[in-house]
């Protein structure tokens, strides 16, 4: 059965380093993202998918490079695989994301 936990990080460094650097600690912790929501360069919303053994490692290690809320109860995670919620604001955010898309020839 899984069992499911909402995580609220912070960050007021860059973006796009912060997200490469979140992305690097799930994968090193046997997490697999299942899905994301960016809110434009505000916030982004991670679904995460991560064996129950493997949740404190994931927090103690995001928690070097975010300011995160408590990683909740656990206790009753034995084996099971787990679905984390982590919503992620960034300070330096104006709201205002704009893509630049190149011309295409042709």
């Amino acid at each position: 059965m899984q069992k499911n936990l909402t995580w609220a990080a912070y960050s007021d460094k860059n973006r796009h380093e912060i997200i490469d650097k979140v992305k690097n600690t799930i994968t090193s912790n046997d997490g697999c993202i299942l899905n994301f929501n960016m809110f434009s360069d505000l916030a982004l919303t991670l679904s995460i998918e991560i064996p129950a053994d493997r949740i404190n490692g994931l927090h103690n290690d995001l928690r070097a490079i975010l300011t995160i809320s408590d990683i909740g109860s656990t206790n009753s995670f034995q084996k099971a695989e787990c679905l984390i919620l982590l919503n992620l604001s960034f300070a330096k955010g104006t709201g205002d994301l704009k893509s630049e898309i190149p011309d295409v020839p042709g």
